[in-house]
Formats: C-alpha cells, sequence, structure tokens
C-alpha cells in the first residue's frame, strides 16, 4: 500500500483547522465586527394627553434622552477590552494546541526509536538465554545467571508490549489531528533539527510579557473602565430634552408650544458604593496579580534549569557513548579467536544499553526545548515557524 509521506511543517499546521482555533478566530472576527458603540440618542419618547376627549385640545410631546458623551466614550474602551481579553485567551489556547502537536511528534519519533533499540535488546538476551541453556551441564553454569536473564527478558516483552500499545494510540492522535484515516501514514524526520542545534539554541529570558500576566493586568484595565463607565452614566446631569404642543389656537403664533429640559439631580450614595465595590475587586485582583508574577518567575526558572540539565545530561552521556571503550574492546575481541561468546554479547548488550540511556536524554531535551518555547511565547509568534525543522522554516496556512 502507498504510504501518505506528511511533514512536520504539515503536521503542525493542523493547528489552523483544529476546532478550538477556528471557533475562536470566528469570534474574534464577529466582535470586531460588531456595533459595540452607544448611541448619541438613548431613547426618543412621543406622548399625547387629552383634556376633556377634545381632538382640538389634545397635548402631543416629544422627549428625547440622550447618552453622556464620556459613557460613550467609555463603553469603547470596555468592549476594546473585551476584545483584547479574548484574543489573549485565544493565543493561550493556540499555544498550548500547538505545543500539544510539538510534544506528540516529538513522543511518536523517540518511541519508534525506543522500539527498535529494545527489540535488539530482546535479541541479545534470547541469544544469551540459549547459550546458557546449552551450558547447563558444564561446571561452570551459574543458574543465577539464566534465572535474571529470564526474569530481564520477561521485564522487556512486557514493555515492548507497551511500547506497541504507546505507539499504537500515538499514530491514532496523529491521524485525527490531520483528519487522515488511514494506518499507511509516515511521518519524513529528514530535516529535524539535531540536539547539537537545540543545545547552541540560547535559553535567555524573553523580554516578552507572559500572557497570563498580560490578561491579569488587562482584567485591572478592565476593572477601571468599567468603573468609570458607570460613573459616567450615574452623573449625567441632562438626562432629557422635551418639546411639548399644549394644543390648538385660532391664531397660529399663539399655539401653546415649550421646550423643557430634564436634569439628574446627582445623589453620592450610589457613587459611593460604587466606588467601594471597585477598589475591594481592585485590591483583589492586584493581589492576584502579584501571586500570579511570582509563580510565573518561578517557573521560568525551573525551566530554564530543567532545560540547562537537560542539555547537561545528553551531553555527558552522548560524550560517554562516543568515548566508551566498549567498541574499541568489542572491535578488538571480534579479531581473536577463542573469545567467548558470552563475553561479546555482554559487551554488544551494555552497548545497546548505552544507546538506550542516551535516546532517552535526547528525548527529554527536545521536549524541555518546546516547554521552554512555549513558556516564553515563541511558538504563536508570527510569523509562524517549526521549530523542530533544522533552518527554523515558517509554517505556510
Amino acid at each position: 500500500m502507498a504510504q501518505k509521506q506528511t511533514s512536520i511543517n504539515e503536521y503542525l499546521g493542523s493547528v489552523f483547522t483544529s476546532n478550538g482555533v477556528t471557533q475562536d478566530t470566528e469570534n474574534v472576527s464577529f466582535l470586531k465586527n460588531y456595533n459595540y458603540n452607544l448611541p448619541l440618542i438613548k431613547s426618543v419618547d412621543l406622548r399625547s394627553e387629552t383634556r376633556d376627549f377634545l381632538l382640538e385640545k389634545q397635548e402631543y410631546s416629544l422627549r428625547v434622552k440622550p447618552n453622556s458623551l464620556g459613557a460613550i466614550s467609555y463603553q469603547k474602551k470596555v468592549y476594546k477590552n473585551r476584545i483584547e481579553g479574548v484574543e489573549i485567551a485565544n493565543q493561550l489556547r493556540f499555544n498550548e494546541e500547538l505545543k500539544k502537536r510539538y510534544v506528540s511528534i516529538i513522543d511518536y519519533f523517540f518511541t519508534q526509536k525506543l522500539i527498535t533499540l529494545e527489540k535488539e535488546r530482546q535479541g541479545q538476551l534470547g541469544d544469551k538465554l540459549k547459550i546458557l541453556s546449552q551450558s547447563i551441564y558444564s561446571s561452570n553454569f551459574d543458574i543465577k545467571d539464566l534465572l535474571e536473564t529470564e526474569d530481564e527478558l520477561l521485564k522487556l516483552n512486557l514493555k515492548l508490549a507497551n511500547l506497541h500499545e504507546t505507539h499504537s494510540i500515538q499514530i491514532t492522535h496523529l491521524h485525527q489531528l490531520l483528519n487522515f484515516h488511514s494506518d499507511s501514514l509516515q511521518l519524513d524526520f529528514n530535516n529535524l533539527i539535531s540536539p547539537a542545534q537545540i543545545v547552541q539554541q540560547p535559553i535567555n529570558f524573553s523580554s516578552r510579557e507572559s500572557l497570563l500576566i498580560k490578561r491579569q493586568k488587562l482584567k485591572l484595565t478592565t476593572l477601571e473602565n468599567e468603573k468609570e463607565l458607570g460613573l459616567a452614566k450615574s452623573n449625567q446631569l441632562l438626562d432629557y430634552v422635551q418639546a411639548k404642543y399644549g394644543g390648538r389656537n385660532n391664531f397660529f403664533f399663539n399655539e401653546n408650544f415649550s421646550i423643557g429640559i430634564g436634569l439628574n439631580v446627582p445623589f453620592f450614595g450610589n457613587n459611593r458604593q460604587r466606588k467601594g465595590d471597585y477598589y475591594f475587586q481592585k485590591l483583589t485582583e492586584e493581589g492576584e496579580l502579584k501571586l500570579l508574577e511570582e509563580a510565573v518567575e518561578y517557573e521560568q526558572w525551573l525551566l530554564r534549569k530543567k532545560f540547562e540539565n537537560a542539555i547537561m545530561n545528553f551531553e555527558s552521556l552522548n560524550k560517554q557513548l562516543e568515548e566508551n571503550s566498549v567498541s574499541s574492546i568489542l572491535k578488538t575481541y571480534r579479531k581473536m579467536e577463542g573469545v567467548s561468546p558470552m563475553l561479546l554479547l555482554n559487551l554488544v548488550s551494555l552497548k545497546t544499553k548505552k544507546k538506550i540511556e542516551t535516546l532517552q536524554s535526547k528525548h527529554e531535551l527536545y521536549i524541555t526545548y518546546i516547554d521552554w518555547l512555549a513558556n516564553q511565547g515563541d511558538l504563536f509568534q508570527q510569523p509562524f515557524r517549526n521549530y523542530l525543522s533544522r533552518d527554523i522554516e515558517i509554517i505556510l496556512r
């Protein structure tokens, strides 16, 4: 069956068509196009009164209630704050969705590699078990070694079964994200960034403000504008303007016309209560902001240390693997005659174990690399880039 070759760029680009991101984009578009402005005229009332049920004595009045200019101005600010809050929430969701895709593709890649190495160990343990079984009647037979090898092989078989199950789940997840329903999906990792490139990446703290802190500060700004909006509405001096016609007259210029206005008498008790509620909420939100700043700072420090430790562990294990004397000894022994097969097998097995340890440290390096980028807000910055590619390619939408 022909396999579908899928690049990492295509896989990461699937975030743009995910349900959550698509819905967020539509919501922001709707909110931006919605007419949220307070009208200059709040309401228009047409009233009529009669005297003695005579049409010529009918009275008419037209009352217009305006909105205050201050209320109109702060209404715009409040609505823009809310749109910005939705946009920040969308950025957080997008960052999380993108990070999820990065982590899933890294886990998929290294699970494949780990299965290959564990199968090598499985074959090595099987060969060791055969050699031990054949020497059961020899004088130097070690039953403890046989039992330990059988136990190790059993555990390895269970581990491989779990790895295959994990790998199957990972493939299903990849298919769901790509909307691809065949088992023949094949990902192209030829352009995958190397560990050496990751190690060379700068891990300085970004000057970019955390989205969580930005959202909390926006809450305080919105709270301030909502308070001003409420005060502008309650302190509006002009309540209405009214034109009244009081009935017909034989002489037109003696017609009963009048103009009136209504004024709101300020009552400071309501404003005092409103201000009290505002200051209480402000103190609460400011306290939340301070705690959040401390938590974000600590998380950034923790992730930086984790990234640095991952680099140190990988470099240490990789250097140990490259400079390990096992390879040279193994090469020498293979050229010699009469060398015990068990000795050669133990050396090969030891080398495979070192490879597995190095692979696991490499896996941790890639994960912490993405965790750091996500924490610093790099993943969702435009133009969107593939941070798992060698040249940090731009992801085309």
